[in-house]
């Protein structure tokens, strides 16, 4: 027979290689569980940006909880230093000393310790792992939802995870995991402090209970430096209480990896006996060190973070289709309510807005999205992505109403509730007001005084709320003494913004200029022209859009029917439907005789105003 021409080596040899996995069936060396453990951390910020065509510096990253401030130049110039210093025995070209001595010194002396009670390694997922592997337990205790790394590591380590859940409020149900410690004598327990992704503390004085148990208790403060409380202070009086840290967070070195525990010095002498001996590397160990000397000027920028997070649950709290949960951190946990988790987060992904989807994974939490916070434009653009969603829900609703509403001519609109939301404005300056003359009202005060009717004037309805509520022999301010100091707070003073400020935008501006195409647009307001309807106007583009305004000045307020009729009579209409939030709008509309549509504001219960709204003669809501 003719020679047969040799095969590629290469070729040949993974030929090879599949046949004897094939045959070996290679996987039966593995371990089969591991197929199943697989943990779904969030996705590399520029494969996301190719995906959704939006420049990696045009988003706003809000799902993994980062520090996104720029370090400061001393940090960047600590790492050079590192990289190029070959005399100093710290280079790239030399491994880095494996017990990270001068780190452990300088992490001891921010915790008032030895550098004997920490133990360093990359990031805190790597101490976790060498707890994990260092304690001789066959189970742990997790309280979910929590951090979803105890419950991997403790698979991989083939430790029995047992979960005791929190209570409704997210917090730790104490007794119920010193009942579990007992029963199944467990002898390891995690629980972070803040807790991620709730938000939620654990109290020194529940650490201290659980430290009374035999067990080892780790509490994982990744996120401390948020909270500004520590349960480090714990651990000259408890051997059994270790606290893990991490530089990810408050530092801004989630790239870096390093994390460290504090610990007895007989347990982190068995950490660092059984640690990888390279676990923190040169650049890793320079820039923590940086972070620590540098500490003063970073701390700055965790309470930028701070102040942006609470202007963000601020907007949060005005959306009805989310609910925002206290937090103690640098993020924030949102219930979706009324809508869809995941079309929530995709709508925010395809703008460029990252937060976190939990997805099956979340267990309780699949219908929750988490929200970091972020650099004064990263909220901005939260923001504005969840303001365009509800505009984009609102449009829909809008379009829905009218397809059951028949042919008409014109479309009438409120302006506060209905096109602008003032939860936080003429709401606010209500309840101010009020205060300020000795007279405390609750938002629910001002809700069932305009479920009542006849309060379109907000001056108006604020000094019948305070007569309501002065005490006896009181003096009563006057109409014009209440206006002012209404208007005051609305407007502002001295440089300094009013509530105005606050307002934003409920529909979208495409929606309003499509209907202005098929319908003649107006609104009726019971604001002043001047400045408060035209400021509005000019500040959410509207001018020109409505060809009718009618204010306060120009007609006897709602519910007299007058202001609409008057709208008609200028856009020489007969039929129409007026979308209005109070019952005032829908008498007045019924008695113009034209269609009410009710409108219920942001953060307001759907129920509760659909049933006041059809009861005062909406058709729909």
């Amino acid at each position: 027979p003719k020679a047969r021409r040799r095969a590629h080596p290469a070729r040949e040899a993974e030929t090879f290689r599949r046949a004897l996995s094939t045959m070996s069936g290679v996987l039966k060396y593995t371990r089969a569980d591991l197929a199943k453990l697989k943990y779904h951390p969030v996705r590399p910020l520029d494969v996301i940006s190719r995906e959704i065509g939006v420049p990696v510096e045009e988003m706003a990253k809000l799902d993994a909880n980062e520090n996104l401030h720029p370090v400061p130049k001393e940090m960047m110039d600590a790492v050079t230093g590192a990289l190029q210093s070959f005399s100093s025995g710290c280079s790239a070209q030399i491994y880095p000393d494996p017990t990270q001595t001068n780190l452990r010194a300088d992490i001891a002396a921010l915790h008032g310790l030895t550098p004997q009670h920490v133990c360093a390694g990359s990031g805190s997922d790597d101490i976790l792992d060498i707890v994990m592997r260092l304690m001789d337990a066959p189970s742990c205790l997790i309280s979910p939802p929590t951090f979803g790394m105890y419950k991997f590591l403790g698979d991989i380590s083939k430790i029995k995870v047992i979960e005791v859940p929190r209570k409704d409020n997210f917090e730790v149900d104490v007794p119920a995991v010193v009942a579990a410690i007992r029963k199944h004598k467990i002898k390891l327990v995690m629980l972070p402090s803040p807790n991620n992704p709730t938000g939620t503390l654990l109290p020194n004085s529940d650490v201290e209970i659980l430290c009374k148990e035999d067990a080892m208790i780790v509490v994982d403060e990744a996120y401390a430096d948020f909270a500004g409380c520590s349960a480090d202070e714990l651990l000259s009086k408890f051997p059994n209480l270790m606290v893990c840290r991490t530089f990810s967070k408050w530092a801004g070195l989630a790239g870096l990896r390093v994390g460290y525990a504090l610990g007895d010095p007989s347990i982190i002498e068995r950490m660092l006996a059984i640690k990888q001996p390279y676990n923190v590397n040169v650049a890793a160990e320079a820039m923590a060190r940086a972070a620590l000397a540098n500490r003063p000027a970073i701390m700055v920028t965790i309470q930028s973070l701070l102040d942006q997070r609470d202007r963000l649950i601020a907007y949060l709290d005005k959306y009805r289709f989310l609910k925002p949960h206290k937090t103690h951190s640098n993020f924030v946990l949102c219930d979706v309510e009324q809508a869809s988790a995941q079309g929530l987060a995709s709508f925010m992904r395809n703008r460029g807005v990252l937060v976190r989807y939990f997805g099956t994974q979340g267990g309780q939490l699949q219908n929750n999205i988490r929200i970091s916070s972020g650099r004064p434009q990263d909220i901005d653009k939260c923001i504005k992505a969840l303001d365009e969603y509800e505009a984009e829900r609102f449009d829909q609703a809008a379009a829905d109403t009218l397809k059951g509403m028949g042919d008409v001519e014109a479309l009438i609109f409120d302006m506060d509730g209905v096109l602008v939301d003032v939860s936080m404005s003429y709401r606010t300056a209500i309840l101010e007001t009020a205060a300020h003359f000795g007279v405390p009202i609750t938002s629910a005060d001002v809700n069932a005084a305009k479920a009542k009717g006849d309060a379109n004037n907000d001056w108006k309805l604020t000094l019948t709320l305070i007569e309501g509520g002065l005490k006896k022999g009181a003096n009563k301010p006057s109409l014009e003494e209440v206006t002012a100091e209404f208007e005051k707070r609305y407007q502002g003073e001295k440089g300094v913004p009013g509530l105005s400020s606050l307002e934003t935008f409920i529909p979208s501006l495409p929606m309003l200029k499509a209907l202005k195409a098929k319908y003649k647009l107006a609104i009726v307001t019971g604001r002043p022209r001047k400045p408060d309807c035209e400021t509005a106007l000019k500040a959410f583009g509207l001018e020109g859009l409505f060809e009718v305004v009618v204010c306060m000045e120009d007609a006897a307020v709602k519910p007299d029917p007058a202001p609409v009729k008057l709208a008609l009579s200028k856009l020489k209409c007969k039929s129409g439907i007026m979308f209005g939030d109070t019952v005032d709008d829908c008498r007045a509309a019924v008695g113009a005789g034209i269609q009410a549509a009710g409108v219920v504001p942001p953060k307001h219960s759907k129920e509760e105003d659909s049933k006041v709204l059809k009861g005062s003669g909406a058709g729909v809501v």
